[in-house]
């Protein structure tokens, strides 16, 4: 029985180990599949069978290693540590500075001394305020005349006074300008043929009687004329004034004017105005207001009394106003300027009358304003008061009619710019419509032609105009102007006493600031007049009136100037150097050369 279970137990052994070595087998197969080519078998002379597994290499490449060696940044931290110190303040005076005008000296008192041939006395005085950062003031006083009169001309003494003043008051924003003036004129009206006898007939003279004749030419009262004006003007300014603020600028003013003559005439001028701009971006807006109120009591007629004395009657009095508004644009666009608006106006009298004009301007700089071609489109009513027409013609008749002219168009166009810093030039045209434009006409009611009366009549005018500069600091400069105009009355045959041409010419020569030469040359074309006396001249008879041509002139001056030192000098001039006894104004020749010489001295 045991020897059966040992049996037993032996094939029970045997049966483990055959069942593990086939499953063993089986794993090695298994494993042995699953190997690569990698994994080879090897059979040897031996009991059993031998596995041996291909060895593994692992490859090795050389390694690159650069020679920079890049470091890390090193940051160090240092704490701060503070040194104490002791201080102590000590006291030290006001700064003061010491400001030193820069420029010339000035000096208070200004006086300049002289006499002349023709008895011809120069006195002239100005006291005014030197440099201030608040204030600025002035006084004036000049006279001169003749009390010699032109040769075969009768009585033609004359004699000028001012006497005036300015005030100018510096704020912070803004400026207050005041001035005011009185000015006394006294003349004759001289222009008279002592060689035509209708004239001694006019007046009531008997030709035969010598004493009498003398006695009229040499009178002073028969052909007086006086002249009292006082003038005053008032300025209101912000000082910003520049396109580099866009601040509210504002200009305004008040002029103001009483004017008598020796005939009973007084006219008083009234003009109050305003200009304000404001700059937003690149635009300026502008806008401008006149009030422009003129008053003039004046004789009707002026006849001569049994005397041969002019005598004023029928005063009469008249009152004008004149209204302007004028808003517009001005732009700058790179070199283009340009403005842009309309000039609204009334013209009031005994009817009122209304006018939009144009108020165009443009320019543009070329080459660095070498050359600035320029042109615009305008229109005023122009404000003619008696004392503008007498300073223009002093020979007028106090009853004389009295109208605006109205510029209905003024197209113009030019090119201006600078050649060098020291020359510059303009050259312009342009053509103008107007109405009521005035002209001088001999008087035949109160005179012998040796007065003038205004009339009226609408004109076309055509100008030509070219200028040239030339000026090397202040120590010499020559200018020089010329205009020529063609006119197209609508009534008139001709433009009485217009110049078909003006040229002037300038000149400064400064020598060392010690010798200073001036000298001035004008050269005026034929002007066409009309009288109702037969004339020397060439002339043609039409509508009852000999009309001929007043010659060409020409007048020169020349000074010359000694500065000893800053405070005296000595001058001398020469007034119409050629010594012609041109006509200006129709019957009216000048005086032949004048020599002036005198002194000057600052205090």
């Amino acid at each position: 029985m045991k020897l059966i279970q040992r049996k037993l137990r032996k094939m029970k052994i045997n049966r483990l180990q055959i069942l593990l070595f086939f499953i063993s087998a089986i794993l090695s197969f298994s494993s042995v599949a699953q190997q690569n080519e990698n994994t080879e078998t090897f059979l040897g002379i031996g009991s059993g069978n031998r596995k041996i597994a291909k060895i593994q290499k692992t490859p090795i490449f050389p390694i690159h290693t650069d020679s920079v060696t890049i470091l890390d940044d090193v940051k160090y931290y240092l704490e701060p540590k503070r040194h104490m110190t002791n201080y102590s303040i000590e006291n030290i005076k006001p700064a003061r500075l010491k400001i030193t005008a820069n420029g010339d000296k000035l000096y208070r008192g200004y006086l300049k001394a002289g006499a002349g041939t023709y008895l011809t006395p120069l006195l002239e005085l100005n006291y005014a305020s030197k440099r201030s950062r608040d204030e600025s003031w002035g006084l004036n006083a000049r006279t001169n005349g003749s009390f010699s009169s032109i040769k075969e001309m009768g009585n033609t003494k004359f004699s000028d006074l001012n006497l005036g003043g300015y005030y100018q008051k510096f704020f912070m924003n803004y400026d207050l300008w005041s001035e005011v003036q009185y000015e006394r004129n006294s003349y004759q009206f001289y222009g008279l043929n002592y060689n035509d006898n209708s004239m001694y007939q006019f007046y009531g003279i008997d030709i035969n009687d010598s004493l009498g004749i003398e006695s009229f030419k040499n009178s002073d009262t028969l052909f007086k004329q006086n002249y009292d004006l006082l003038d005053l003007h008032l300025k209101f300014n912000s000082r910003n004034t520049g396109r580099d603020t866009n601040k509210l600028r504002i200009k305004s003013w008040l002029d103001f004017h009483h004017l008598n003559s020796n005939y009973n005439l007084s006219e008083n001028h009234f003009l109050l105005g305003a200009h304000s701009g404001w700059l937003i971006l690149d635009e300026e807006f502008l806008g401008t207001f006149e009030l422009d109120i003129n008053n003039v009591n004046s004789p009707d007629i002026l006849e001569l009394d049994e005397n041969n004395i002019i005598q004023p009657s029928n005063q009469s009095s008249t009152t004008s106003g004149i209204v302007r508004f004028r808003p517009h644009i001005y732009s700058r666009k790179n070199n283009l300027i340009f403005k842009a608006g309309i000039s609204l106006q009334a013209n009031i009298n005994e009817n009122a009358k209304f006018y939009v004009f144009p108020d165009l301007e443009v320019s543009y700089s070329l080459f660095n304003n070498v050359f600035i071609p320029y042109g615009g489109w305008v229109g005023n009513v122009q404000r003619n008061t008696f004392n503008d027409i007498r300073l223009e013609n002093p020979f007028i008749s106090e009853d004389s009619p009295l109208q605006n002219t109205v510029q209905k168009s003024n197209i113009f166009a030019g090119v201006r710019g600078s050649l060098s810093s020291k020359f510059t030039f303009n050259l312009s045209s342009s053509l103008q419509n107007l109405d009521s434009m005035y002209f001088f006409v001999p008087d035949t009611t109160s005179s012998y032609g040796n007065k003038f009366q205004m009339m009226y009549d609408n004109l076309s005018q055509t100008s030509f105009l070219g200028e040239i500069t030339y000026q090397e600091l202040e120590k010499l400069k020559i200018s020089a102007k010329g205009e020529y105009f063609i006119y197209r009355p609508s009534n008139f045959s001709r433009a009485w006493q217009k110049p078909d041409f003006i040229f002037t010419l300038s000149s400064l020569l400064d020598l060392s600031d010690k010798i200073v030469l001036k000298s001035d040359f004008y050269l005026v074309g034929k002007r066409d007049v009309f009288s109702y006396s037969e004339p020397e001249l060439i002339y043609e008879f039409e509508d009852d009136k000999y009309i001929y041509s007043l010659p060409t002139f020409v007048d020169m001056n020349i000074s010359a100037e000694y500065r000893y030192n800053q405070k005296v000098s000595a001058f001398i001039q020469f007034n119409n150097f050629t010594a012609k006894k041109y006509q200006y104004w129709q019957n009216f020749p000048v005086q032949s050369i004048n020599i002036l010489g005198g002194i000057t001295i600052s205090f």
